[in-house]
């Protein structure tokens, strides 16, 4: 049967910290069918086997640790905690306020599923991802399953990318397990060159962006240098994509960005508030130059100065509701 091979090769991880749960999850997967299922106690730890030897599904308990667990769940999407960023998720909870779920969902979590759960729920919340795993999207603070409707407007048409699904692969017959590894790889290594060009999009489009506050800032304005350091941020990030994405030209322009930042951030310290304007100029101007081709190479069509404009209503309007909250 179909099903019996998926639950018989199918690598569950269980992460809680509590002994007692962490083993009534695992009697539960047991009870459904899954065989190669695995408990880990500490975060530390689940780090080092996500490094190491991701599994196909992971069911993190978050609370007790919430900004951590969900942090490490980010750098999951990120790409920063091992080699897979669409590792199946399904987190767990005993705390039910809206501010956990809010967490757990803006880090890219699969599902988030509330304490105590049985046996029959955990079964119909694991077969519904294995049947119909959401797709993937990108905007600068995020990077998971595609909920749209809670996709900020100023992301845009954010490109949705489908996710490899392993329990879906595991359920595939007449395949050997060699045959089964390898798609599972290329379809990771398909799906991390989209996740991958569609973030530095979204990168080169904050850093239009950032560069059109900077402009209206004189440089002994109080944030000057925290929009300088943004971009200088956004612009290591952007390097090492498009390093992954062998773009030799972006990276010119990240290492430009990141050469007029440091000599902006230097001169600023340097001057105080004595600025002479005229002398920061061929800086910005350069700086200027850099962003506008980044912009032009990976977002070309986000970055006209009507969306630009567009853009800044936006995100200003955001930040009013941020600060009256």
């Amino acid at each position: 049967m179909i099903a019996k091979r998926l639950y018989d090769t199918a690598r569950v991880l269980v992460y809680d910290p509590v002994a007692s749960n962490r083993n009534a999850t695992r009697a539960s997967l047991h009870s459904l069918g899954y065989r190669n299922v695995e408990g880990v106690t500490a975060l530390d730890v689940l780090a080092n086997r996500l490094m190491t030897d991701p599994p196909d599904l992971l069911l993190a308990e978050v609370a007790g640790a919430e900004s951590e667990t969900c942090g490490m769940i980010q750098a999951i999407r990120q790409g920063q905690m091992g080699d897979n960023p669409f590792i199946m998720v399904i987190a767990t909870t005993w705390r039910r306020d809206g501010s956990i779920i809010g967490q757990v969902l803006n880090s890219g979590a699969d599902d988030l599923v509330a304490r105590p759960v049985s046996t029959t729920t955990l079964g119909e919340r694991v077969r519904l991802l294995t049947e119909r795993r959401k797709g993937f999207v990108v905007t600068s603070q995020y990077i998971g399953p595609d909920r749209r409707r809670d996709v900020r407007s100023d992301e845009g048409g954010a490109e949705c990318v489908e996710a490899p699904n392993p329990l879906r692969f595991r359920m595939l017959e007449n395949l050997s397990e060699e045959e089964v590894a390898r798609r599972m790889l290329e379809s990771v290594l398909q799906g991390k060159e989209k996740l991958n060009l569609g973030k530095v999009r979204r990168d080169a489009v904050q850093l239009c962006l950032q560069w059109r506050m900077l402009e209206k800032r004189d440089p002994a304005a109080r944030d000057f240098c925290e929009i300088l350091s943004r971009m200088g941020q956004l612009a290591v990030e952007m390097k090492r994509r498009a390093k992954l994405a062998k773009h030799e030209a972006g990276e010119e322009w990240c290492d430009s960005i990141a050469g007029s930042v440091r000599a902006l951030t230097e001169m600023v310290a340097r001057d105080g508030h004595s600025v002479v304007i005229a002398d920061y100029q061929p800086a910005l101007n350069l700086l200027n130059h850099a962003t506008s081709a980044l912009g032009r190479i990976f977002a070309r069509d986000e970055v006209e100065p009507e969306r630009l404009v567009e853009l800044d209503r936006i995100v200003a309007v955001r930040n009013a509701r941020s600060a009256a909250a």
